[in-house]
C-alpha cells in the first residue's frame, strides 16, 4: 500500500518497508488510518519508479539501507549439568623403595563424597621412613559449583588466588571465586568482529590465517560477524563474500588478541577469608596467621582490564591496582602499583612488562620492582623483598627448520647474591626419524658454569607404543650420555616398560616394568648407579560407590558414571563412539573417565540386547558436575508380542476386512 501527495511525493507504509528489512527513515511519518507512513525521497540514494496506469511501484535500494545482517562466529552455549547422584570414590597410591639395606614405604589415601549438596574430599599421606611412621592429612575441601554463575565456593583448604603482583599461599578457611572452567567452551577474552554489505543475496566464506573457519548465507544489506574463531596472538582474517550472480568481494583484516584480557563488562574475582596454613605435607594441622584478600578484574574495555587486589593479614596490609592494555602498535602492555604497611614501615612495589607476537616470531619482557619494606602474601615476614626480578624472551618458530628460544632471567636479592641465567633452546623434526631438541644454560653468577643438553627422541614402532631415546647433558665436571628404550601403557589393559643404559663410564642401568588393567597400575623397578643398587614398587587403584553398588577401578581422577542396564549382561557402553566397557552379570557397567561439565554421548549397543528387547532410547547425554558420579539407566523392556496366522477350516485367508475374535485364554 502507498500514498500519492499532491505533488507526486509518494508515502510507504512502515509495515512494509519493515517487512523488506529497509531501515525507517528518520523523519516525521504521515499518519493515514492509523498505520505510518513514510516518504521514499527520505531514503538517501533510493531511486523508484512509479506506472501510474498499471499501479507498479520499482523500487531500487542500495544495500546501506537495509538492517544489518548480525552473525556470530563463536558461539557459545552454557550447559546445566545434571545433578549428581550421591556417591563417592576411594583413591589410594602406594610406594615402596629399598636401597643401601633400608626399606622405605608410602601410601596416600584419598576420600571424595557427592552429592546434589557438592562434592567434599581429603587427601592422606602415610610415611614409614627409616622404621618411623607418621599420617598426615593434606587437605580437606567441601566445594559447590555454580556452572549457570561461572563461580565457586569452597570451605576447607584451598589456595588463594595469584594477582599481577601478590603472592599465593595454601590457608584453611572460605572462597567465593570465578571458575571460568564451569563451562570450558566459553571464552573470555574478547574477540575480533568484521563487517561488510551484500548487494544481493551472498554466500560467505571466513578464512583465518587461510584455513576456513565458517561458512555462512547472508540477505543483501550490510552484515557483521562478531566473535571470530580466533585464536590468541596476531593473524589475519580474510572474509570471501559470492552474491548469487557469481561475483566475488574480499574483505581483509588483521586481528590481535590476548587472553590476559577480559571482555567488557566480564568480571573475575576471588575473596578468601582464613588462616594461612604452614608446613604443609609435613604437619596435618598448622595454620597461622589470619588472612582477608581480594582480587577483582574487570574488563572495562575490549582493549583493557583492570584489577584491583588486597591483602590484609593482623598486622600487616597490603593494596594495589593492575591493568592490562592492548595496543595494535606495541603488543600487550601491562603494569602494576602496590602499597604495604607493616611493623617494618612502608613499602613500595612497581610493576612493567610487554608481550608482543608477529606470526611465528614473538618476544617478551617484564620487571618487577620493590622497595626494602614491602611485604605480601607468600613472602615471609623476616625476609626482605627482592630488589628486582627481570626477564626476557624471545622466541620464533619455523615450518623448515624447527624453533627456537632465548630467555634472560636477572633476580637481584637483598640478602644474597644475585642470580643472573642465560639460555637457549632449539627443538626440530628430523625428517622421519624422531624429533632433535637441544638446551643450552649460562649461570653468569656466582660460580659461572654451562650446562648443555642434547635430546633425540625416535619412534619405533607407533603400533606396538615403542620409543627410543638417547640424551646427553654437560656441566662442569660431569658428563652424562644415557639410551633409553621404552614401551608405553595402551589406554585399556596391557604391558609396558622401560630400559635406561648409560654410555660413559659411570654407568646407569633401570629397569622398570608397568602392568595396567581394569582396577589398578602397577609397577616393578630395579637400578644401578655409582655401585649402588636400589629396588622400587608401586600400586594405585581406586573403588567407585553409586546406586548402592561399588566397583573397583584404576584411580578415579575425573567424573564418572554408573550404566544401568537391568538384566543384561555384556551389553557394549561407549563413549563419544569408542568401547569402554561391558555390563556385569548385574547389568550395570562403570564409565571411568567423563570431561566434567561437557556433554558426553553416552550408548549401548543395540546389537548386544536380545531380539525382543524393548528400549526407548539407546544413547543418553551425560553432564556431569567436577569429580562426581552420575546414574544413566536404560530401561529395557521385553516384547510378549507374537504374530498369528488365521485361515479357514478349508485353508483359505480371511476374507479382507473380516472381524476375528479369540475366544477363551488358549
Amino acid at each position: 500500500v502507498f500514498l500519492l501527495s499532491r505533488g507526486d511525493r509518494l508515502y510507504l507504509g512502515a509495515q512494509d518497508l519493515r517487512r523488506w528489512r529497509m531501515r525507517l527513515p528518520e523523519t516525521n511519518p504521515l499518519t493515514h488510518y492509523g498505520e505510518d507512513f513514510y516518504a521514499l525521497d527520505a531514503l538517501t540514494d533510493l531511486t523508484y519508479r512509479l506506472d501510474k496506469s498499471t499501479q507498479t511501484l520499482a523500487i531500487q535500494a542500495p544495500p546501506g539501507l537495509f538492517d544489518a545482517t548480525r552473525l556470530t562466529g563463536k558461539e557459545t552455549v552454557f550447559s546445566a549439568p545434571s545433578l549428581a547422584s550421591p556417591g563417592g570414590t576411594l583413591n589410594y597410591d602406594v610406594f615402596a623403595s629399598h636401597t643401601k639395606g633400608k626399606t622405605n614405604t608410602n601410601g596416600l589415601l584419598e576420600l571424595r563424597g557427592f552429592g546434589s549438596w557438592g562434592t567434599a574430599q581429603t587427601a592422606i599421606l602415610a610415611k614409614d621412613l627409616n622404621g618411623q611412621a607418621s599420617v598426615i592429612r593434606l587437605d580437606t575441601t567441601w566445594t559447590r559449583d555454580q556452572p549457570m554463575d561461572l563461580a565457586s565456593l569452597r570451605f576447607g583448604d584451598a589456595i588463594s588466588a595469584r594477582s599481577s603482583w601478590g603472592g599465593a599461599v595454601r590457608f584453611g578457611g572460605v572462597q567465593w571465586s570465578t571458575n571460568f572452567a564451569l563451562q570450558p567452551d566459553f571464552v573470555t577474552f574478547p574477540l575480533p568482529g568484521i563487517s561488510g554489505e551484500a548487494a544481493l543475496p551472498s554466500t560467505v566464506d571466513l578464512y583465518v590465517d587461510s584455513a576456513l573457519r565458517m561458512s555462512r548465507e547472508v540477505p543483501s544489506g550490510p552484515f557483521s560477524i562478531q566473535d571470530l574463531p580466533v585464536t590468541t596472538g596476531r593473524g589475519d582474517a580474510r572474509l570471501v563474500v559470492r552474491d548469487i550472480l557469481g561475483r566475488e568481494q574480499v574483505i581483509t583484516q588483521p586481528f590481535f588478541t590476548s587472553s590476559r584480557l577480559l571482555k567488557q563488562g566480564l568480571q573475575n574475582y576471588s575473596y578468601e577469608l582464613g588462616f594461612v596454613r604452614r608446613n604443609f605435607g609435613i604437619d596435618s594441622n598448622n595454620y597461622g596467621r589470619l588472612m582477608v584478600v581480594g582480587t577483582h578484574r574487570l574488563g572495562l574495555t575490549e582493549k583493557f582490564t583492570g584489577e584491583v587486589h588486597g591483602e590484609l593479614l593482623g598486622n600487616q596490609q597490603s593494596v594495589g591496582l593492575g591493568g592490562v592494555l592492548l595496543s595494535p602498535f606495541a603488543g600487550v602492555l601491562s603494569g602494576s602499583l602496590a602499597m604495604s604497611h607493616n611493623k617494618k614501615g612502608v613499602g613500595g612495589l612497581l610493576g612493567f612488562g610487554f608481550q608482543r607476537q608477529r606470526g611465528n616470531f614473538r618476544v617478551g619482557a617484564n620487571t618487577q620492582l620493590a622497595s626494602q619494606n614491602f611485604a605480601k602474601l607468600g613472602l615471609q615476614p623476616e625476609k626482605h623483598a627482592p630488589r628486582y626480578i627481570s626477564q626476557m624472551t624471545v622466541g620464533m618458530a619455523t615450518k623448515n627448520y624447527g624453533s627456537f628460544a632465548a630467555n634472560y632471567t636477572q633476580q637481584a636479592f637483598r640478602d644474597r647474591e644475585e642470580n643472573k641465567i642465560v639460555s637457549g633452546s632449539y627443538a626440530r623434526e628430523v625428517g622421519g626419524l624422531g624429533s632433535l631438541s637441544a638446551s643450552v644454560t649460562r649461570y653468569l653468577s656466582g660460580e659461572a658454569k654451562t650446562v648443555f643438553s642434547l635430546n633425540f627422541s625416535m619412534q619405533l614402532d607407533i603400533g606396538k607404543r615403542r620409543s627410543a631415546n638417547i640424551n646427553i647433558s654437560a656441566k662442569p665436571g660431569r658428563n652424562n650420555a644415557n639410551l633409553q628404550l621404552k614401551r608405553r601403557l595402551p589406554a585399556g589393559s596391557g604391558v609396558g616398560y622401560r630400559l635406561v643404559s648409560g654410555l660413559e663410564d659411570s654407568v646407569r642401568r633401570e629397569a622398570e616394568v608397568s602392568l595396567q588393567n581394569g582396577v589398578g597400575n602397577y609397577s616393578l623397578a630395579a637400578g644401578q648407579s655409582q655401585g649402588q643398587t636400589a629396588f622400587r614398587g608401586s600400586a594405585s587403584g581406586g573403588v567407585a560407590f553409586l546406586g548402592g553398588s561399588s566397583f573397583f577401578s584404576r584411580r578415579i581422577t575425573d567424573s564418572f558414571a554408573v550404566i544401568e542396564v537391568p538384566g543384561h549382561s555384556g551389553v557394549g557402553v561407549y563413549a563419544d563412539n569408542q568401547l569402554v566397557a561391558r555390563t556385569d552379570v548385574n547389568g550395570t557397567a562403570l564409565l571411568p573417565r567423563l570431561r566434567a561439565y561437557q556433554i558426553n554421548t553416552v550408548r549401548i549397543e543395540q546389537a548386544d540386547l536380545p531380539l525382543d528387547a524393548q528400549i526407548d532410547a539407546i544413547q543418553l547425554d551425560a553432564v556431569p558436575y567436577f569429580r562426581s558420579g552420575l546414574l544413566l539407566r536404560f530401561p529395557v523392556k521385553r516384547s510378549r508380542g507374537a504374530l498369528l496366522d488365521v485361515v479357514l477350516e478349508n485353508g483359505e485367508p480371511l476374507p479382507a476386512g473380516a472381524l476375528a475374535e479369540i475366544i477363551g485364554d488358549s
